[in-house]
């Protein structure tokens, strides 16, 4: 009886460490899985990776991702890697709390969110005291006014025109 015992224990703890080898392995390397891989009718294996699928430019008569509402050439806001949101409130309110494309994930809304230090006081930035600017930095509103006031006509942070 002890011996079948023995022989059962030690092969439940082969079969373990074996489980665990293979769930430790990356999906594209186990041998029995797909791992991501698709294999198109040219016998072409291809890994679907999200990071560098490819989206087209938002175009005027598309839906915007977030509210999916049809956008139009004056109400959609476009990023720098030519995808595009609603300007309001759509984009309004995600540029304050993400900095990358929802569609392709790049960093391309450069922007200071509330938290921020203003770059001309060094005071943190809330959403009721900053404005942003085209470029879409942001500063404390009342700072922007005297910035202005001064005569200067580009951001202190990358010096586009405002």
């Amino acid at each position: 009886m002890i011996p079948m015992q023995l022989v059962l224990g030690i092969g439940c703890v082969i079969v373990a460490a074996v489980a665990a080898i293979y769930f430790s392995q990356p999906v594209n390397q186990r041998p029995h899985s797909s791992g991501g891989c698709r294999i198109d009718d040219n016998n072409d294996r291809s890994f679907n990776n999200s990071k560098k699928r490819k989206f087209r430019e938002n175009k005027p008569g598309d839906k915007c991702l977030i509210c999916h509402e049809e956008m139009t050439e004056e109400s959609m806001h476009k990023m720098r890697c030519g995808h595009a949101l609603c300007k309001l409130p759509c984009f309004r309110e995600y540029r304050e709390w993400r900095r990358n494309c929802p569609y392709c994930e790049q960093i391309v809304i450069r922007i200071d969110q509330p938290g921020d230090a203003c770059s001309i006081c060094c005071e943190p930035m809330e959403v009721q005291n900053m404005e942003y600017l085209r470029c879409e930095h942001a500063l404390h509103t009342l700072c922007l006014q005297e910035y202005k006031k001064n005569n200067y006509k580009t951001c202190p942070i990358c010096m586009r025109n405002m």
